[in-house]
């Protein structure tokens, strides 16, 4: 673009169509700023690390895609291979339990002075209350049935030798002052530590203060088996001197396996950045899948990280929305310096806004989800939706901005890119000029598969891949044009009805003859039927001579004097053998009545929902036209000087080139069909007059017509009207005064 000054003072009206120093400046940035931060904040949320980079895939199912290492990971180890391996570290830290010597032989002479005592006792020549009052001054805390076992028994020494075996047996492997539980939780094996030296035992050869009684028990059975009473009394009075003589620190050991669980490693290797983990359509095996999961793990670190550091997860952010921004600016660009009145227009940004989002939200549900190969990205619906919102240059260069902005989320991915491109360049502009949903279902699939497919076998050559990943890939070229186009026809209608807009593909259902309004006027003004029917071609053919949208201008032409059903006989297309209502008129009432046909138009429009382009194009066909005819003839009939307001049509002129058009096609039909003789020569006259007329009245100002346009319109016209308008022969009568028997030329 050459650099000039005109050019820099075009480009800052386009930019700052308003005072900055107004009210309206402020909220005219604002929006505008408000809404791109928004679009930027949600891209960037929707394809945050996390969510993006989900590769978890089961064993056995196909990769969707070739999959390599971002970066250097750690390759974790499987849980089952890594538990073994910690239970094996842990069961290598033996329990060491303590044995002090003291303590035992404490023990040892506890039982010995009772049975010196007991002896004694019984020697001494007492009633046997007070020998039962001695022993129970011992606080072992003996039955009475033991206690008088005890003084009464005939000879103490199976007792007493019975006491010092079982005694000894259980001390000698030693008590734990634990449960059974706890026990188990030392190992197989400890450690026996008595003085400085050490023994490794099995845990089993110990005794617990749970399992002791039974032993006891166990073994006075085996003292007394003849003697119950004695067994019985026996156990007690063991059971009551013994203690644990071992002693365990469980905490410590607790600590001690941990830290040995802890000190096996969780990884088996290492993947190096760029590494191919798994190719596309590649079945995964367990170590595949184990080098995926290592590479989730990492991902899933990365993100907790990135987040619980508050600046890195800023500059994070930011470096995506500026990467998203600089992308999304092209499109901005291009608005401000070539499409100003869709920059201006907020309306229209947001219909933009909406199309980007929801086109990259169909992305992200591809590509997020690990199953779905990424070339099923349904990149064609956003440039189908503007072009058909908008028009085809703005579709191509949604195209060029959608097809970045996935390059962008996806990680650079050329590939995506250059699919994205090639089906969604295409389907911008063909979508255009079709004139059925039919047509548009047809063309599109073939024209999208046809550009992706060559797209994806180009990208898959270069990655030297192999025939039949090349093949399973190009199965999403008409894959990806199918979703693409059932969306396209699943969101338009929401799109129109929230947008309160129209396409091609609405309009093509207004244009059914069988349409309530259209039906009504072929039927209760025949005349202004046929007449818009014509206003709609000739409005058809101008808009096609001049690159306007023809769709558009000829429903334009077929709804534009709707508002005639309401007083249909007081327009002389409909007055056909019948007496002109105006003659009883005054001029100033004539026009008022003939006016009230735009006013009437708008209230059917409104009523019968018609879409806003349509009314419009009943506001502003006239313009601010003068009806010259009932000027001229109040001017006649008037002594005073009359108003040329009060002959004019209150406007607005139109405001785009489709409603000029269909301005033209109106006054040059009514022009051309006044004509008694209709030679070519006199219509192409008329044709430029009456075109000349209007721009010279300058009710085309506002609409974007140039004078070139007019001029392309206009011969468009000629043919049109001299077809419809050609003379006839006369054909001579026949003599019985009917027709004439012989075939008439076709005129």
């Amino acid at each position: 673009m050459k650099i000039s000054l005109k050019n820099i003072l075009s480009l800052a009206r386009n930019l700052w169509p308003l005072h900055p120093q107004s009210r309206k400046f402020q909220i005219y940035w604002i929006k505008r700023v408000a809404l791109a931060g928004v679009l930027l904040l949600i891209i960037a949320n929707l394809f945050s690390p996390a969510r993006n980079d989900d590769i978890k895939l089961k064993i056995g199912s196909a990769s969707p895609r070739d999959i390599h290492a971002p970066f250097d990971f750690p390759l974790v180890k499987d849980p089952a291979l890594l538990k073994a391996q910690q239970d094996s570290a842990a069961s290598q830290v033996l329990a060491i339990v303590y044995r002090n010597p003291e303590f035992d032989r404490k023990l040892y002479s506890d039982v010995e002075l009772f049975l010196i005592k007991l002896f004694n006792l019984r020697q001494e020549d007492e009633y046997l209350a007070n020998q039962v009052k001695v022993i129970q001054s011992w606080k072992l805390n003996l039955s009475r049935s033991t206690t008088d076992l005890l003084l009464t028994v005939p000879g103490l020494y199976s007792f007493q030798q019975g006491l010092k075996d079982i005694v000894h047996s259980l001390l000698e492997p030693g008590v734990l002052p634990l449960s059974d539980s706890q026990a188990k939780m030392l190992g197989s094996e400890v450690v026996l530590r008595q003085g400085q030296d050490l023994k490794r035992i099995p845990s089993s050869q110990l005794f617990t203060m749970e399992s002791l009684p039974l032993m006891i028990k166990v073994k006075s059975q085996a003292a007394f088996p003849n003697s119950e009473p004695m067994a019985k009394a026996l156990a007690e009075v063991a059971s009551k001197l013994l203690e644990p003589n071992l002693a365990v620190d469980t905490s410590e050991v607790g600590s001690a396996r941990a830290r040995a669980r802890e000190s096996v490693s969780k990884y088996t290797g290492q993947v190096a950045k760029g590494e191919k983990i798994v190719s596309a359509y590649q079945k995964v095996d367990q170590p595949t899948a184990q080098k995926l999961n290592s590479l989730q793990l990492k991902l899933e670190e990365i993100t907790i990280v990135t987040r619980r550091s508050g600046w890195n997860y800023v500059l994070t952010l930011l470096s995506r929305l500026l990467a998203l921004g600089f992308f999304l600016g092209i499109l901005t660009f291009y608005l401000i310096r070539f499409r100003p009145e869709v920059f201006r227009n907020f309306h229209s940004l947001l219909i933009l806004a909406t199309i980007i989002l929801l086109s990259v939200l169909s992305g992200w549900l591809v590509l997020s989800r690990p199953d779905f190969p990424p070339y099923l990205l349904p990149a064609a619906l956003g440039p189908i939706l503007t072009s058909l919102m908008f028009d085809i240059p703005l579709g191509a260069v949604m195209a060029v901005t959608a097809s970045l902005l996935f390059g962008v989320v996806t990680e650079l991915s050329l590939p995506i890119t250059v699919v994205a491109l090639a089906s969604g360049s295409v389907a911008s502009f063909l979508v255009k000029g079709l004139r059925s949903r039919f047509q548009f279902i047809i063309t599109s699939f073939f024209a999208i598969t046809l550009a992706s497919g060559l797209a994806i076998a180009a990208m898959e050559y270069l990655k030297l891949s192999t025939f039949q990943q090349i093949q399973h890939s190009l199965l999403m070229a008409p894959a990806s044009a199918f979703l693409s186009i059932v969306l396209t026809l699943l969101l338009l209608p929401v799109l129109e009805a929230v947008f309160n807009t129209t396409t091609d593909y609405s309009l093509l259902e207004m244009a059914d003859p069988d349409q309530p309004l259209l039906k009504r006027l072929s039927i209760e003004a025949t005349g202004t039927f046929q007449h818009s029917l014509l206003v709609g071609n000739l409005a058809e053919v101008g808009a096609k001579a001049i690159g306007a949208n023809s769709l558009q201008a000829r429903i334009m032409g077929y709804y534009h004097d709707i508002g005639k059903l309401a007083k249909p006989d007081y327009f002389i297309e409909n007055q056909a053998g019948v007496v002109n209502r105006h003659d009883s008129l005054a001029p100033k009432m004539s026009f008022l009545v003939v006016a009230a046909h735009v006013k009437e138009g708008l209230e059917l429009a409104k009523k019968h929902r018609l879409p806003q382009i349509i009314k419009d194009a009943i506001a502003q066909h006239h313009g601010t036209t003068l009806s010259k005819y009932f000027y001229h003839k109040a001017n006649l009939s008037s002594e005073g000087k009359l108003l040329e307001g009060d002959f004019r049509y209150p406007g607005p002129k139109p405001q785009s080139k489709e409603i000029g058009l269909v301005m033209l096609a109106d006054v040059v039909e009514a022009s051309v069909r006044s004509l008694k003789d209709r030679d070519p020569k006199r219509v192409r006259r008329m044709v430029k007059a009456t075109i000349a007329d209007k721009a010279n009245e300058l009710e085309l100002d506002e609409s974007n017509l140039t004078l070139h346009d007019l001029h392309m319109a206009g011969e468009a016209f000629l043919p049109v009207l001299l077809a419809l308008f050609h003379p006839r022969i006369e054909y001579p009568e026949a003599k019985n005064g009917g027709e004439s028997k012989n075939n008439h030329p076709q005129g």
